[in-house]
């Protein structure tokens, strides 16, 4: 029975990397704002917003995206808590955008003079704002790959134990040697009250 081999470690991505995958996102932000901009300003007109307001629907609608975009870019490598909110601000965003740049393909395609046919119009029209926030995600994978993972913590080296032996320890000879013992002699006072026990003529 063959082991499966080890994974080898996925190299760090490296500056020049981040940059293109950021600098590609922004550029694509930018293209699909444009088209937005212009489809959901007509959009507004058409629907009854006065012509010289009618552009800030767009800046609402991609707005949200936007700010909800650099919000995902700015807390990458956060909880999935932290994210959430983010995330359902651009999926919000993505959706009122792409239905809006699809309306609007629909209503403003005239098949009769030789356009394509509506459905085309309208796929065409929301691929902006889904290719955005499908970009958007693929960049806040390269943000948390390119993140330095923590060292782990090194645990405190402990003290090695004594070595146990079976013999047991003799004590050592370098120790002082102990005080000799105390002789009393024999030759001490007997107190004054034997005295009175012993008889005068002995």
């Amino acid at each position: 029975m063959t082991l499966p081999a080890a994974r080898k470690p996925a190299a760090p991505l490296s500056r020049p990397i981040i940059a293109v995958g950021i600098g590609s996102t922004v550029l694509i932000a930018v293209g699909a704002f444009v088209l937005s901009f212009a489809s959901l300003t007509d959009l507004a007109a058409r629907s009854g917003i006065d012509a010289n307001l009618a552009w800030i629907w767009p800046i609402i609608v991609d707005g949200l995206i936007a700010a909800a975009t650099v919000a995902i870019v700015a807390l990458a490598g956060h909880d999935r808590k932290t994210l959430a909110y983010p995330w359902a601000l651009l999926g919000l965003g993505a959706v009122v955008s792409t239905a809006a740049n699809a309306v609007h393909a629909i209503v403003s395609v005239n098949q009769v003079n030789g356009g394509v046919p509506p459905v085309v119009s309208a796929i065409m029209a929301a691929m902006p704002p889904v290719v955005l926030l499908a970009i958007t995600h693929l960049t806040v994978l390269l943000v948390q790959k390119a993140a330095p993972t923590p060292a782990p913590k090194k645990k405190a080296a402990k003290a090695p134990a004594p070595a146990r032996t079976g013999r047991k320890t003799q004590p050592s000879t370098a120790e002082a040697p102990a005080t000799a013992p105390e002789f009393t002699s024999v030759f001490t006072e007997v107190p004054s009250d034997a005295r009175d026990l012993v008889p005068a003529n002995a």
